[in-house]
């Protein structure tokens, strides 16, 4: 992966104590996420929430949560992962990426797209629109796809949401062949999105 300067350099972040590539260690964090909430979702001891304000404590920012949908939390996962019953082979998700600091939008889209793309050779950015929450916050929503291991074709909607000097950056995720029935659900939630200081 190249970093904004097309230099040879990968783009490294610091977490805590440690460095890691952002790229490889952000696609881990969501396939984890995607298998264990694929895993815990239909868990008998997971009950659905009813809509409701879900405030997202490490990232000070909070949504409304699509009804009947469960909160998982996962260890070394900072956010609250939302997801519903598996549809179609996956379980369709709310991930929080993280809200890093950012000058702009576009850089973060750029930098995330670059390295799904050499991560995931199959992704694919469809479109791109510019998205605003009901409380302000302007942003963008990336629609893309690509595949699972098993070739199930997935349907990405990123959303970059400015929040002052940070982007944060959210992926909801279904089955293509469902992603009509999710994608308002997904719009919904993240155009509830609000700053919480």
């Amino acid at each position: 992966m190249m970093d904004a300067n097309n230099t040879s350099e990968p783009i490294v972040a610091r977490r805590g104590r440690f460095k890691v590539n952002v790229g490889l260690a952000e696609t881990k964090r969501i396939l984890i996420a995607i298998l264990a909430v694929c895993a815990l979702g239909g868990c008998s001891g997971k009950k659905p929430v009813p809509s409701s304000r879900l405030v997202q404590p490490a990232g000070k920012f909070s949504f409304v949560t699509p009804h009947g949908w469960y909160r998982t939390t996962l260890p070394g996962i900072d956010f609250i992962i939302v997801a519903t019953d598996a549809d179609y082979g996956t379980s369709p998700n709310i991930f929080v990426e993280g809200a890093p600091r950012s000058s702009t939008v576009s850089n973060q889209v750029a930098k995330m797209t670059e390295a799904t793309r050499s991560e995931s050779r199959d992704y694919r950015v469809l479109k791109a629109d510019a998205f605003c929450t009901e409380s302000g916050l302007s942003g963008m929503k990336v629609s893309a796809r690509r595949q699972t291991k098993e070739a199930l074709p997935l349907a990405l909607y990123h959303f970059f949401i400015q929040d002052g000097d940070r982007v944060i950056v959210i992926t909801c995720s279904c089955a293509e062949s469902v992603k009509e029935k999710y994608e308002g659900a997904f719009d919904a939630a993240m155009g509830s999105l609000q700053t919480e200081r």
